[in-house]
């Protein structure tokens, strides 16, 4: 079992011979509607290259874009592997695993809800949660409200676990899990932090309201009605070999794992079916209605505005551009996976980039950027978090040296100790187990 604090969380082949391994039908706008096509004719071939030369130079695995333009998707598009072991090329319509892309896809099967009056957002959370409850000494637990925890303000603390199939057993219910990290950290509303446990907790709630497990429950109430038949959540253990394999940061196969907190990260979607969620989430109707336009904008409405301007919502992140126009925007990463979504409602624009590599993030970043930049010049790269701007480490006399204490919270007692020897080496020690070594020290707020 591998716990991280944060989301954080093939040899070289010649340029050439990568588009042998593509399937023809993966070039140009072929699948796309062809009305698109004549209405965006906007030329690719830079970010196509780009993606081929990080595949040829073994920095990524398989890769899927996909681009929507008013009300249509004007390119989608797979390069590289699925599984490259089995030889199976990816696509545009691959299955990837979104992890925290996940989300956006939890907190409209909570809006579903909501528009239906079984639950309000500015509920305490607890009054849905049934076994267990949210507590602690650090706050009020009746302001960590529904729509606080989809907007990662609701005072519970940072967390991720992963297991592998050895260690099934070892995962907790959202009920166990809440009651053995649902503590408050923090007084709710009154700072951001990145908190799967909190969509654990909706995950429970939705749960709790309709009596079906959370998988199925998305399933019935956003991917069937918006037609993404591509994606399924992590729970339907039959469709799983049919999504792309998880690669480490060296493109060595990972072995299959779960998460502890699969509202948060367990779906897993293709970048067609993706791209047609943003355009619902763009007012743009084209399946079943599941949500009026005034629950979309209480999706996207901001809870929490941090002081980079970027604002947490039931479930996105959202800032502005120079010009006023909003920006939506989501990523996910953890092991073998880093995915990107942005949109600008105004424009009808949306792009997004899938991975399935740990180290995607950058590569994410740049296609995005190139795409967005091509149709707004304002356009500006984005930071996903509604928190103090982090700044590198640098050591000082009053931080540096060993320091020991007591960490108390809720009736936890544990022994620390910090060792801080330079500017990017430290370890800490807690109780009785060995010192381990800090891998990533920098400074926030």
């Amino acid at each position: 079992m591998t716990y991280t604090t944060r989301r954080e969380f093939l040899g070289t082949l010649a340029f050439a011979s990568i588009r042998s391994i593509l399937p023809a039908s993966t070039w140009g706008t072929s699948g796309v509607d062809s009305s698109a096509a004549r209405l965006d004719r906007r030329d690719f071939a830079p970010v196509q290259n780009m993606i081929l030369k990080e595949i040829a130079r073994g920095a990524a695995t398989g890769v899927a874009v996909a681009v929507a333009h008013s009300g249509q998707i004007v390119w989608e598009e797979g390069f590289g592997w699925a599984n490259r072991e089995a030889g199976v090329k990816a696509t545009s319509r691959t299955p990837f695993n979104l992890a925290s892309l996940t989300k956006p896809f939890t907190t409209t099967a909570l809006m579903t809800l909501v528009a239906e009056g079984k639950v309000s957002l500015d509920d305490p959370a607890n009054n849905y949660l049934a076994k267990s409850k949210i507590i602690g000494a650090n706050g009020n637990a009746d302001a960590a409200t529904v729509r606080r925890l989809g907007a990662h303000v609701s005072g519970l603390p940072t967390m991720f676990a992963m297991y592998d199939h050895n260690q099934a057993n070892l995962g907790l219910s959202p009920e166990a899990l809440l009651t053995e990290y649902g503590g408050l950290a923090y007084p709710p509303g009154s700072c951001y932090e990145y908190s799967n446990i909190g969509f654990a907790a909706l995950g429970a709630i939705a749960s709790n309201l309709t009596g079906v497990e959370f998988g199925t429950l998305m399933t019935e109430r956003v991917l069937t009605p918006l037609g993404l038949d591509d994606s399924f959540f992590g729970t339907s253990v039959a469709r799983l070999p049919t999504g792309a394999v998880r690669y480490d940061s060296s493109g060595n196969p990972m072995p299959d794992y779960t998460t502890a907190t699969p509202a948060s990260g367990e779906l897993y979607a293709s970048a067609h079916d993706l791209a047609r969620f943003a355009m619902f989430n763009m007012k743009q109707r084209y399946r079943a209605r599941i949500l009026d336009d005034r629950w979309i904008e209480e999706l996207h409405k901001p809870v929490f505005v941090g002081p980079s301007g970027v604002a947490t919502t039931f479930g996105w992140f959202t800032t502005h551009l120079k010009s006023g126009e909003q920006v939506i925007f989501k990523g996910g990463g953890q092991p073998g996976v880093t995915t990107d979504l942005s949109m600008v409602p105004s424009q009808n624009l949306a792009c997004l980039v899938l991975t399935n590599r740990t180290d995607g993030r950058e590569l994410c970043l740049r296609v995005c950027n190139e795409i967005l930049s091509s149709y707004l010049p304002e356009w500006r790269q984005l930071e996903e978090t509604a928190g103090p701007s982090p700044s590198p480490f640098v050591i000082t006399s009053s931080l540096g040296g060993h320091w020991q204490g007591t960490l108390t919270n809720d009736g936890a007692k544990m022994q620390v100790r910090l060792k801080i020897e330079s500017s990017d080496s430290a370890t800490v020690q807690l109780d009785d187990k060995s010192a381990e070594k800090i891998t990533e020290m920098h400074l926030e707020g």
